[in-house]
């Protein structure tokens, strides 16, 4: 274990050169139409430039081609409302769905072509599927963000491993749990998850926090500590990491793109309402040649049902490549 903390302080020491370039000119990639309930919450981006961006009301994941053109990869039965979204190695579509302890609730996956998907083993007794994050051998991290009954209110995150069965890893109320204190809203914990160098760095909304977790050589969690923490991180969504390991984090409640040093806990605002941003809610980079410093992010909008959609933003950093 201590090896693996060093390593995580290692990483966060080599955070500090790539904050000096995060800065970048807001453009928007896709707009959508909030009359058709056309609400994007999460955000994933293949080896190939695919983007791919859940409908959330909608059960629906659209697909925005590297030439710029949209269509629907896949359509989630009735009663699915998507989450998150992440990207496996040969191009297949992991999402998260919320539908209140009844089925089609869950992690599903889509194969690449979009014609069939299945929902993984286990995964039905993730209350909250939020987030997701592949470690370098294939597991699926996901966050769940309300462990129904638990008192105080708690979070997790379940690891599914490559070809097995969706187990509970790590659950905990003082970091990842939430407060209640959005109305119409379980207590909102355990949100955004990235992985780099043997760590997890989770969002936890209501706490406005990161939080660090080790993944010790047994596969088992390591201590939670706290990268970051305050007002400037209140309602906080996803996050994405730079290859130096800075934290990238769309705040859902004050429409606002920041970075975070993780090393100090310093947090840098990147953009905000004046570039449009409005509610946003998840993050990726691009990838391939000139596309890797760029930031992708979705304007959710759901409370002002004003703006939704896909924008970007170049940040001057490469982005983590995918698993």
């Amino acid at each position: 274990m201590k090896r693996l903390l060093i390593v995580c302080a290692l990483a966060l020491m080599l955070a500090l050169p790539s904050l000096a370039a995060a800065s970048g000119h807001v453009t928007s990639i896709w707009t959508y139409n909030p009359a058709a309930g056309e609400f994007p919450e999460g955000i994933a981006v293949d080896k190939q430039g695919n983007i791919f961006v859940t409908m959330a009301p909608l059960g629906q994941i659209r697909k925005i081609s590297p030439e710029g053109t949209e269509t629907l990869f896949y359509q989630l039965p009735a009663g699915a409302l998507l989450t998150g979204l992440a990207v496996d190695a040969p191009g297949n579509v992991y999402v998260g769905v919320f539908a209140q302890g009844a089925d089609p609730g869950g992690v599903w996956r889509i194969d690449r072509d979009g014609e069939s998907a299945a929902r993984l083993p286990g995964t039905e007794k993730i209350f909250l599927p939020n987030g997701l994050a592949f470690d370098q051998q294939g597991n699926l991290f996901v966050t769940d963000t309300y462990v129904p009954n638990s008192l105080p209110p708690a979070g997790a995150i379940w690891i599914i491993p490559r070809g097995g069965a969706a187990q509970l890893w790590l659950q905990d109320s003082d970091l990842l749990g939430g407060v209640g204190g959005v109305p119409g809203y379980p207590p909102l914990g355990a949100n955004g998850i990235a992985f780099r160098h043997n760590c997890l760095y989770v969002a936890s909304t209501e706490k406005g926090l990161i939080a660090q977790v080790p993944v010790l050589p047994d596969g088992s969690p390591g201590a939670l500590s706290i990268v970051a923490q305050g007002p400037d991180l209140f309602m906080i969504d996803g996050i994405a990491l730079d290859v130096h390991g800075v934290i990238y984090a769309a705040l859902i409640g004050q429409d606002r793109v920041v970075a975070v040093n993780p090393a100090s806990g310093i947090v840098t605002q990147l953009a905000g309402p004046a570039d449009g941003v409005d509610g946003p809610a998840s993050l990726a980079f691009g990838t391939g040649g000139g596309e890797r410093q760029n930031l992708y992010f979705t304007n959710y909008a759901i409370l002002s049902q004003a703006h939704p959609g896909v924008l970007k933003m170049d940040v001057g950093v490469p982005g983590m490549p995918l698993p």
